[in-house]
């Protein structure tokens, strides 16, 4: 997890399912305690996210704007993005992408 005073990244890797969603919850957590403004999720290592992370990943955006705070995707592959736009979790969570190109 990277971190300066005004964001926060969590990198994710892999699956979030239900056998990874408490660590994805956790990740999302320690972030928060840090207090940041902004918390980018990269996604860029994000291979495939279920029900069970989506579920968590609106309850910790829900958490994060009663304090104040701010989830962005950064880089989701064309499959979860396309997850998140069907369910219409694009409205809710900001989603950037690095134009850079850097992996």
């Amino acid at each position: 997890m990277g971190m300066n005073e005004e964001q926060a990244v969590v990198k994710i890797k892999g699956e979030v399912d239900i056998y990874s969603v408490d660590q994805f919850r956790e990740s999302i957590e320690k972030s928060m305690d840090q207090k940041t403004p902004k918390i980018i999720l990269d996604c860029t290592d994000l291979s495939y996210i279920d029900s069970t992370g989506m579920g968590v990943l609106i309850e910790m955006r829900n958490k994060t704007m009663e304090l104040g705070q701010k989830i962005v995707m950064k880089n989701p592959k064309p499959n979860v993005k396309k997850l998140l736009s069907l369910t219409g979790v694009d409205k809710i969570i900001d989603i950037i992408e690095n134009s850079g190109g850097k992996r």
